[in-house]
């Protein structure tokens, strides 16, 4: 997803209370929830281009201007989306009303950018451990993605951490700080079979050909003792 350049506006519309999900979406709208502090959840509906649209570019850590029916719109995030199986069509959505000053809790992406000298230069290879991390701040310090610099990977078990992300002074990281985001691993070993030569392949092969059998009880040699007389 493209961090937005410019407010991103989504128009909605109440719910009626006799159709149905299947039908709003046979109609190319989405089924929709309104939720948050201070008002009354509502069913609403959106159309599924404008929503499409919208949500390419702001995901579920960017605000949006929501009106519902035409009224004055007011700023929401957009979370919970399902989407079907084949990922073709979105089942529902849910919208979260913010109100000012207050805080929020956001797990944000985290966007991996440049390469890691480790893998040109020793063939290191770079283990993600996090894809996002979760972080609390006002709306409008809400950061659309946090950005990991892998040019800062020079050997081998190079790691970035929480710690290490910046993030600015407003916002607030909520993941353990000594969590490793990416590591450089040292190349995977290759396997090397082993080489035989000739002389122990003749001593292999003769310790396996088939021995003489022995006789049956044990006795060792074979023959039968003589009784001696009372």
């Amino acid at each position: 997803m493209n961090k937005p350049t410019e407010q991103l506006n989504l128009a909605a519309f109440l719910r009626e209370a006799k159709g149905t999900p299947w039908g709003l979406r046979a109609q190319g709208s989405i089924p929709a929830t309104i939720y948050g502090k201070g008002i009354e959840p509502a069913s609403l509906s959106v159309v599924w281009l404008d929503f499409h649209k919208v949500y390419q570019q702001a995901g579920e850590t960017t605000l949006i201007n929501l009106s519902v029916d035409n009224a004055a719109p007011y700023p929401v995030l957009i979370k919970n989306v399902q989407i079907s199986p084949d990922k073709e069509e979105y089942l529902n959505i849910d919208f979260y009303k913010i109100r000012a000053g207050e805080k929020l809790r956001v797990t944000v992406p985290l966007q991996f950018t440049g390469e890691a000298p480790a893998v040109k230069d020793f063939g290191g290879i770079v283990v993600t451990n996090k894809n996002e991390i979760e972080v609390e701040c006002l709306p409008q310090d809400l950061p659309h993605e946090i950005l990991v610099d892998l040019s800062k990977l020079a050997n081998i078990d190079d790691a970035v951490l929480v710690k290490d992300l910046q993030v600015g002074s407003a916002v607030e990281i909520l993941d353990n700080l000594e969590d490793s985001v990416v590591v450089v691993s040292p190349p995977a070993a290759e396997e090397v079979e082993p080489t035989v030569t000739e002389a122990e392949a003749i001593a292999s092969v003769e310790a396996t050909e088939e021995k003489p059998e022995t006789a049956e009880g044990g006795g060792g040699s074979g023959e039968a003792k003589e009784k001696k007389p009372e």
